[in-house]
């Protein structure tokens, strides 16, 4: 099979900070991305420049001067490899709780989870550490595909090399508790011992730890009898289907102003396929134009279709500069599919994570009015819970209740505090699922059921719009968000 045929699959690479991910995504890409000792050689003497040698891999990734200078990711970073079986695109998150937003961006985009937690994992696992958010974005917003790789048990062997185990054992314990709570299937989860640094149990190239003997599957596979090592478990995984038969949905994730091409948008195909000349709207702005090129990974290519990441520029029928506005977040899809419009109220089915009170104080929970950050689709915003309109609690509905608590399920009419596209879960799953977020912590996650005018919301929910009015403008259709700009 040609290089150029082989399947794609989107993998994030995720955990709490300074857990070793950046340092796994660079050794990877020693071997399947181009990432050759001239390179290396080039960033280990900018790593001595930053007193951090033992940072040069993952230099690879975070590119930025501040990532390197702190010894932190910020940005997910898009990269490419090659394995025998994929084309992969690997994203690698930041873990970081200032950067949550960030890696929210690459869990959404994601075929698979690698899961990247040190042998030390109690402050991964502990009420500040990250994992525990980190493998709620990755399955409630990308795949319940995980393989979760234990990592610095080189450092374990450096103590005491018959503690390997037993800290192994340990961490995988911990983590397999978080991802059963979250629904996930334990018997195609792979837990793996590495050393990222030291490339220990990456590759089928029998370089691992002495007391792993490997995993065999439950569900065998043609080409993978026992997983040894990481590489074994990715080409484990099924071949991704996509959803190419959709209308078109590309989220913008950046945007790069190239000399001689013009304005240049990039973002990752979620839905459809999108062809040189068609006709595309921008929303919310609702701008038209024409696809002119498209490239992926530097080559053009004919069409983007869903799983892929792309940039492309286009032709724009208003002279007037308007693409200008355009910004990273915006949706793109069809221009004559009536569906795809922006509205100012959506309903979504929630369960609420919002805290117990402790015993003596007053019930904690989500109220009418309640405004944390809502992540849907290609959007981070404040959203307003207007109105709840039910939840259940101890299997009886309640109707309009004053307060949900925790783990109740609730449905809720919501308010974007900005002009956003939410789609409907039943037609678009990936973009219609959202997580709520307030302070760095989750508060909610859940699915949007409708799309509500504001006519239906005062009419049927009896929505008060001076309440709301204030957040934004409100729009019903594209004729109104183009009054709006």
């Amino acid at each position: 099979m040609a290089t150029e045929e082989l399947p794609l699959i989107n993998i994030c690479i995720i955990g709490h900070v300074d857990s070793g991910k950046s340092t796994l995504c660079g050794n990877l890409a020693t071997k399947w991305g181009g990432f050759d000792a001239r390179t290396q050689e080039k960033l280990a003497k900018v790593a001595e420049g930053y007193s951090k040698s033992s940072f040069t891999l993952a230099y690879f990734t975070d590119k930025t001067e501040q990532e390197r200078k702190r010894g932190v990711t910020i940005n997910t970073t898009l990269v490419q490899m090659r394995t025998k079986k994929f084309r992969i695109n690997f994203l690698d998150c930041p873990g970081h709780a200032d950067y949550l937003k960030n890696a929210t961006s690459g869990c959404k985009q994601a075929d698979l989870s690698v899961v990247v937690v040190p042998a030390d994992f109690q402050a991964s696992c502990s009420v500040d550490g990250t994992l525990k958010t980190h493998l709620t974005l990755a399955a409630i917003l990308g795949s319940k595909n995980f393989i979760v790789c234990i990592n610095k048990l080189d450092e374990v062997a450096a103590k005491n090399k018959s503690d390997m185990k037993t800290t192994f054992d340990a961490a995988s314990a911990a983590v397999e508790k978080l991802l059963k709570k979250l629904g996930v299937k334990m018997e195609t989860t792979f837990f793996l011992p590495i050393s990222a640094l030291h490339g220990i149990g990456l590759f089928d190239d029998n370089n691992r730890f002495d007391f792993f003997e490997g995993i065999v599957p439950a569900v065998p596979k043609p080409g993978v009898e026992k997983v040894m090592c990481l590489e074994d478990a990715i080409n484990y995984q099924d071949i991704p289907s996509r959803p190419v038969d959709k209308a078109l949905r590309m989220a913008i994730s950046s945007i790069a102003h190239v000399p001689g091409q013009g304005i240049i948008f990039c973002g990752r195909v979620d839905y459809g396929v999108i062809r040189r000349n068609d006709a595309i709207k921008f929303l919310p702005l609702g701008i038209l134009g024409n696809v002119k090129n498209i490239q992926a990974h530097k080559a053009d290519v004919e069409a983007g279709e869903s799983g892929m990441n792309i940039g492309f520029n286009a032709y724009f029928k208003d002279k007037g500069g308007s693409e200008k506005k355009i910004e990273a977040g915006h949706m793109i899809g069809p221009a004559d599919d009536a569906s795809f419009q922006i509205y100012p109220f959506y309903m979504g089915v929630c369960v609420s994570l919002k805290g117990k009170a402790k015993a003596g104080q007053a019930e904690k929970g989500i109220k009418n009015g309640y405004s944390p950050v809502v992540s849907c689709g290609s959007s981070n915003v404040a959203t307003k819970f207007v109105k709840i309109i039910s939840t259940i609690k101890d299997k009886v509905e309640i109707e309009n209740p004053a307060i949900v608590g925790k783990d109740q399920r609730f449905t809720v009419l919501l308010y974007p505090s900005k002009l956003v596209l939410f789609e409907n879960f039943k037609n678009f799953p990936a973009l219609g699922k959202f997580v709520c977020r307030d302070s760095g912590h989750l508060v909610a996650v859940g699915q949007i059921t409708d799309c509500v005018t504001e006519e239906r919301a005062i009419k049927e929910f009896g929505v008060n719009m001076d309440d709301v009015k204030g957040l934004k403008p409100v729009a019903t259709s594209d004729k109104k968000a183009k009054k709006s700009k």
